[in-house]
């Protein structure tokens, strides 16, 4: 199998991590020519700041307790706030050089507090934009040869709504009325359903037993459900009314679906994935449902076939969807490769920051339409 090595990446990330706390600090304290005591003590209180989000993630994992919800949601969010702010900073730090260039001698005096001011309107449209019902992304897709029967077929994709805490909940019931009122044939779960720090209570049973669609749902494991615990997850989706398909193909009426393990957690390679479409190879329109975004060129070299996926949250944050991008050649949206169309959808949820910038979830229903030349 495949081994991927992601050390350098998470060290980077953590140094990446640290470093906004820092320059934060440095920004503001030369912003509004704070003490060197003051400075010193903000740098100490945002380095405090650092290790919120590591500890509540840990607390959460080992103590999950809904009284406790405020504080694993602060320190959730402080990821993001940090992320956003630093950016802001840095974009301030940008226009006071460009306009000392233009002739400005001194430093603008209204800078600083107009920065905070863009900062605050964006991070309230970020926390709006995590917190919101996703809209419905209705996408047409042509197919060659597209069988009769599934003129018009419509598939309701949900993926990366990271069921943790009650709030989720509440939005996944809110997803749940959407898909529903899209009437779709088919809906599709391409993973990262549960994550750690909730149980799969009965209410969350009931929310993903009400989702309704003329074939039912199945759905395909994420990363975060090996996290959550492999064995409780699979139990989660039978006891939800979700058809799980673990490197496993399943024949229905009109279409043959395949899900796959997720991909890097599992190490499988692509000759084990090509392998397997080989297998359950028959003629018959294949849907494919894999987590990560990975091995489109080698998928389309053994077929047709329509695959869906997630995992990249199209970045959730700007300016961390650069870095997304950088690590994912297929990011979001519709890519065709030979035959077959992959959707990689920017998810419904949010993981770790309830905050969503430039990068706003979704439920893709995808149409499926005979293409015509």
């Amino acid at each position: 199998m495949k081994q991927h090595h992601f050390l350098p990446v998470f060290l980077a990330l953590i140094a990446f991590y640290i470093g906004q706390h820092f320059y934060a600090a440095r920004w503001l304290s030369k912003s509004f020519t704070l003490s060197p005591a003051a400075a010193s003590r903000l740098r100490l209180a945002l380095l405090a700041a650092a290790f919120l989000s590591p500890f509540t993630m840990y607390l959460k994992r080992q103590f999950h307790n809904p009284v406790l919800e405020a504080l694993y949601a602060a320190g959730y969010a402080w990821m993001g706030v940090i992320l956003i702010a630093a950016f802001i900073f840095l974009a301030s730090d940008l226009a006071g050089f460009l306009l000392r260039r233009a002739g400005q001698r001194a430093f603008p005096p209204q800078l600083p507090p107009l920065t905070l001011a863009a900062l605050a309107v964006i991070l309230a449209l970020a926390l709006y934009g995590g917190l919101r019902t996703p809209d419905i992304n209705e996408i047409p897709v042509a197919v060659k040869d597209l069988p009769a029967p599934l003129e018009g077929f419509r598939i309701a994709q949900i993926s990366d709504m990271h069921v943790d805490s009650g709030w989720k909940l509440r939005q996944f019931n809110g997803i749940v009325e959407r898909v529903n009122a899209a009437r779709p044939d088919i809906v599709l779960i391409t993973g990262d359903l549960v994550d750690p720090g909730l149980t799969c209570r009965e209410d969350l049973g009931e929310a993903a037993l009400r989702l309704k669609s003329r074939l039912g749902t199945y759905g395909a494991l994420g990363n975060h459900e090996y996290y959550y615990g492999l064995d409780k997850a699979m139990d989660c989706y039978r006891d939800f009314g979700i058809k799980l398909l673990k490197n496993e193909a399943l024949d229905l009426k009109d279409i043959k679906l395949i899900g796959l393990g997720d991909i890097h957690t599992e190490n499988i390679s692509a000759g084990e994935v090509t392998a397997l479409l080989e297998k359950n190879r028959d003629g018959k329109f294949t849907v494919i449902m894999t987590h990560q975004p990975l091995y489109y060129k080698e998928i389309a070299e053994t077929g047709d076939y329509l695959a869906l996926s997630g995992h990249t949250h199209r970045g959730q944050i700007f300016p961390f969807s650069v870095f997304t991008r950088l690590a994912y050649k297929y990011f979001y949206g519709l890519y065709r490769i030979k035959g077959s169309a992959f959707y990689v959808t920017s998810g419904a949820g949010t993981w770790g920051p309830p905050l969503r910038w430039l990068a706003p979830a979704e439920i893709p229903v995808i149409t499926l339409r005979r293409k015509t030349n």
